[in-house]
């Protein structure tokens, strides 16, 4: 380094070393007093303080919005959730489509039933009609008879109105020929006490169980020929009006009702074409299970034992002629999946009509049984068999006619979807056609293959 660089500071401190007095004094005279400096950290901590405050007022609306955000996505799931609600009412799906008031007071239960069936039918000895419809002899000719039909299409509405104990069922059917729409139930019924109840309007006559158990709720695809001969399908629905004691705590129930006799279904008042009065009555009696596990003759989803007796029987008079039908079955399930049911079934016919040869009395019975074994959780087996015999002055020809069926469901979600396939063998055929369970008239050995799928809603 040269002395000329080194002389330059010197002459700086040596400036500064003369005035540093001055400026001393002066610096000292320039500082803040103490009081001062404690104002001016009080004016900093202040600033601060005000700076964390708006942070927090800052996080505290993020959380506020966030709140209400969540709030709202909340209530918008909530409503979502339900089909329906306005101004106490609310609607969705719980055993079927449901809108009711918020007291309870009104219910609308909309519903329908949908089986699709394929029936194939192996006819040996099929019948041969005149003119008027009427079999006059059979051929031995083999038949096949296949196609597909809409078995079944009902759909209605029940439900309550005004109060829980008033409720109604109005019911409609679409024939599988033709497709017209007939009405079947159309009833209201009032609690008037704690255990009973009076009915009036148009129901299915209950006398026998396994016409009353539904069409959707049976073991086969289909009720049994029996059934169809002698049995509840010659009863079908009827007008009138019902007393029921029906409590729920109690080991028995029991109905009798007056009627305007069987099939008096979607008739006026006149006597002209039809019956002229009926009465009908049932009693059951429960050892043990549920009520509602003797709605169906399957185990599914039994949880206890079930064991029910019931006896039952309709007097209809129909101008000179007088028709006592009477029952008396048994139903018995587990909670292992094992089902069965029996039932024996009898028609007397008093003729006021003498003709000279002819017994007026006439008496047609039958017997029934069924067993049917959930296998597994969604799949079960069943075997039926019954046996009809006619009186000697009732038929000509063959007078005793059996059938036996085995077959398989298959159930998807309970009876509201599932599958059944069943083989049927007519023994010795049958002496009516009855096609809705898919029988044709014949002296000979029949067999029949049904498969059907079902949905309710």
């Amino acid at each position: 380094m040269t002395k000329k660089f080194m002389t330059l500071p010197a002459l700086v401190a040596g400036a500064l070393g003369v005035g540093a007095v001055g400026i001393g004094t002066a610096a000292r005279a320039g500082e803040p007093t103490a009081d001062e400096l404690r104002q001016q950290l009080e004016q900093l901590q202040a600033k601060v303080q005000q700076l964390e405050a708006n942070q927090q007022q800052q996080q505290q609306a993020t959380t506020r919005e966030s709140d209400a955000t969540v709030d709202r996505v909340l209530r918008d799931a909530e409503r979502r959730s339900q089909l329906l609600q306005v101004e106490g009412f609310t609607a969705g799906y719980d055993n079927g489509f449901k809108i009711r008031s918020a007291d309870g007071t009104f219910l609308l239960n909309p519903y329908l039933q949908f089986q699709f069936r394929n029936t194939t039918n192996f006819n040996e000895g099929s019948a041969v009609f005149d003119t008027d419809g009427d079999i006059i002899g059979f051929d031995d000719d083999d038949d096949i008879d296949n196609g597909f039909e809409v078995r079944r299409m009902k759909f209605g509405f029940r439900g309550n109105a005004f109060t829980q104990d008033l409720t109604y069922n109005f019911q409609w059917e679409t024939q599988e020929n033709g497709g017209a729409v007939t009405l079947e139930n159309a009833h209201v019924q009032y609690q008037f006490a704690d255990d009973y109840a009076v009915r009036a309007g148009q129901w299915k006559d209950d006398w026998t169980h396994e016409e009353t158990v539904s069409s959707s709720r049976q073991l086969a695809a289909d009720r049994s020929l029996l059934n169809e001969l002698i049995g509840g399908d010659n009863t079908d629905y009827v007008q009138g009006v019902m007393l029921l004691y029906n409590p729920d705590d109690t080991k028995w129930r029991a109905d009798v009702a007056y009627h305007d006799g069987a099939n008096s279904d979607n008739t006026d008042w006149t006597d002209e074409g039809g019956s002229d009065f009926g009465v009908s009555a049932r009693f059951e009696y429960k050892f043990d299970g549920d009520w509602k596990a003797y709605d169906d003759f399957s185990a599914m989803g039994n949880r206890d034992n079930l064991f029910v007796l019931g006896t039952g029987l309709d007097f209809t008079q129909a101008g000179h002629d007088d028709v006592w039908f009477h029952t008396v079955d048994a139903q018995w399930e587990n909670a292992d999946g094992l089902a069965i049911y029996g039932a024996f079934v009898g028609q007397w016919l008093d003729s006021g009509d003498e003709i000279p040869g002819v017994d007026e009395d006439t008496y047609n019975f039958g017997a029934l049984g069924q067993v049917g074994y959930m296998f597994r959780e969604r799949t079960e087996l069943f075997v039926r068999v019954d046996h009809t015999v006619f009186d000697e002055d009732t038929i000509t020809g063959d007078d005793n006619f059996t059938e036996a069926t085995v077959g398989m469901n298959y159930f998807w979600r309970g009876h509201a979807a599932k599958m059944t396939l069943d083989v049927t063998w007519l023994f010795n055929g049958s002496p009516d056609d009855v096609t809705g369970i898919g029988v044709l008239a014949s002296d000979d050995d029949q067999f029949v293959i049904r498969g059907q799928f079902q949905l309710l809603l």
